[in-house]
């Protein structure tokens, strides 16, 4: 679900381009704030009773406090992204749990006893707070992942994930994955981004009907085909210096090698990255390579 943007959100955007940077190393006060009106708004009332007390099970389990009765100050005072992050997910997934609920008033033809879950919507209320508030991180499938940019998530990685979700490119996505989820890591793991992003590449192009078995093979093998239209002469022979260079960064700063070095234009190559096999993906929905030209 989009979050409608507000008259001074819409004004920031329209006077400076951006509605801020994105907050990682705290949780910010009013994000805090909103989060336990939220928890607490469904956890004062029907199901929703049995689903916090097993959220504030949970978290003593999790995290040795004294008792239930602290959940409230760790939720708007703590100090701790990490903690608030986990207490986060722990209630998510107690939301998805289902709870015996009985009806107010219970009559002989009304309904009677039944399990609801908890609280199933409240991955999606927590990732609008987290818009609204530019924390940087987003829930999926009940687990927090960091973001560096929405408008990077929205335009290039959403499609890409889709465009190659296809029989035959398996391997594609799951590198693709796999990179995505190394880059939204620390700066250790830049360089396994980078090799992420890399086998990404070649999986998509050997996926697209191209032979050899690195870079520089596969990208003439691009060369000498028809993969891309007509319409864009001169981005064979691009893409193919693009990467042959790419394969040379990957084996100078990727980790293939039990190299750890991060180069200062990892990200402009990540980007890069992203587009590639993303762009073969959806050119070959209609375009084959005949034999004679791979």
């Amino acid at each position: 679900m989009d979050r409608r943007l507000r008259y001074s959100e819409r004004k920031r955007l329209a006077t400076e381009g951006t509605l801020g940077d994105l907050e990682h190393d705290i949780a910010p006060e009013p994000l805090r704030n909103a989060v336990w009106h939220v928890l607490s708004d469904r956890g004062g009332r029907s199901v929703g009773k049995s689903w916090m007390r097993e959220v504030q099970a949970q978290c003593v389990r999790h995290f040795g406090w004294p008792n239930e009765g602290v959940f409230s100050f760790h939720v708007r005072e703590g100090d701790s992204v990490e903690e608030f992050l986990d207490l986060l997910e722990i209630a998510v997934e107690a939301g998805q749990k289902r709870y015996r609920w009985s009806p107010p008033v219970r009559t002989s033809t009304g309904p009677g006893p039944k399990q609801i879950q908890g609280f199933p919507e409240l991955e999606e209320e927590l990732n609008l707070l987290f818009d609204r508030h530019r924390f940087g991180y987003r829930m999926k499938d009940g687990e927090v992942q960091r973001i560096g940019s929405p408008a990077l998530n929205e335009t290039v990685v959403g499609p890409a994930l889709l465009a190659v979700q296809r029989q035959g490119w398996e391997e594609v996505e799951r590198a693709y994955r796999e990179a995505v989820a190394h880059q939204r890591g620390g700066e250790d793991e830049r360089d396994d981004a980078l090799t992420s992003a890399n086998a990404a590449v070649e999986a998509a192009l050997k996926a697209a009907g191209l032979q050899g078995d690195r870079l520089s093979s596969l990208a003439k093998s691009l060369r000498n085909s028809d993969l891309v239209p007509s319409e864009l002469k001169g981005v064979p022979e691009a893409l193919d210096v693009l990467l042959k260079r790419q394969e040379a960064l990957r084996s100078n700063h990727g980790d293939a090698h039990g190299r750890r070095q991060v180069h200062p234009q990892f990200r402009r190559l990540w980007l890069t990255s992203q587009f590639i096999g993303p762009a073969l993906s959806l050119s070959t929905s209609q375009r084959r390579v005949p034999r004679g030209k791979r």
